[in-house]
């Protein structure tokens, strides 16, 4: 997808099988300037990834901040605010997280990190992400990446305690049951996962990064979000999720995610997360990382 001021193009990359119960997806992001000013674009709120940028500069944050420079291997926490960020010329990989992912390997609470953009050497964990990063800048291919990035995190599998077995069904039930439109509230979701509140409240911080009323209204603002990236011609008011009052309703978690209106949004181009979105689409089938269920297998 080409947009006003740029081009960009992501390829979506299958982990290893006994990897994809823990990631989504390797996701692989070439930005390139076509007039020389910086490409301009917001990502989702969506759950943690690592990104390796081994090739130019780039420029991120959060709404309502100032755009920073990036680390070259910086870690992204769970988020639930709109990220901006800016690049020329750029080689970004990436691994996206799932909850349960998370939980193996990641030690250390999620809401140390919730709405958290920093250097990766900073994040408690037994993947070696500096290592990650040489292969950034040494391999040729993307094919050779993934490769590599199968097999440190494969070592740090091997080379740990697994999660037991209750808590990783915890976890997964918890996740499939924040995507599921029916839970509304968060006695409903303690209910179904047969948890007090207290127990739901310190799940929630320790492995999603939010409390669980914020998880509820961030889903299902994605989901009406999702709705308009796979139809960018669509109306707001046909998108909206059936939880949502009216439009006003809507609008008001609009302004608390990415700090602007709903048309202020549709009038911005987006051409690095509109090609990222149409792609993950046909790999995935979901346009959003915040909506993959959990266990979905990525498509090689």
């Amino acid at each position: 997808m080409t947009g006003a001021d740029g081009s960009s193009h992501t390829r979506f990359i299958a982990p290893h099988p006994r990897l994809q119960p823990y990631l989504s997806v390797y996701y692989f992001t070439a930005i390139d300037s076509l007039d020389g000013q910086p490409v301009r674009d917001l990502m989702n709120p969506e759950w943690a990834s690592v990104r390796f940028r081994y090739r130019g500069d780039t420029l991120g944050g959060f709404v309502g901040g100032e755009l920073v420079e990036v680390p070259p291997m910086h870690f992204a926490g769970p988020t639930s605010l709109a990220g901006p960020f800016a690049a020329v010329h750029a080689r970004i990989a990436s691994i996206g997280f799932l909850p349960v992912g998370w939980c193996m390997f990641i030690d250390e609470s999620a809401d140390n990190w919730s709405d958290r953009l920093d250097d990766a050497s900073l994040v408690k964990t037994p993947v070696a992400f500096a290592r990650m990063m040489e292969a950034t800048r040494t391999l040729a291919s993307l094919d050779d990446m993934a490769a590599a990035f199968d097999q440190i995190l494969l070592d740090a599998l091997d080379n740990r305690p697994l999660i037991d077995a209750p808590m990783e069904d915890k976890v997964r039930a918890a996740h499939a049951a924040l995507l599921d439109p029916e839970i509304t509230t968060v006695a409903g979701l303690a209910d179904r996962l047969q948890m007090s509140i207290a127990q739901l409240q310190r799940l929630s911080l320790r492995i999603f990064g939010f409390p669980p009323k914020l998880l509820l209204r961030r889903q299902r603002f994605v989901r009406t979000l999702a709705v308009i990236m796979r139809d960018p011609e669509s109306n707001w008011s046909d998108a909206l999720d059936m939880h949502y009052y009216d439009q006003a309703h809507f609008n008001r978690d609009f302004r608390q995610f990415f700090k602007m209106s709903p048309r202020e949004y549709r009038a911005q181009p987006h051409p690095i997360i509109g090609a990222a979105s149409k792609a993950r689409m046909a790999a995935l089938g979901d346009p959003l990382q915040a909506l993959q269920r959990p266990g979905n297998m990525p498509v090689p």
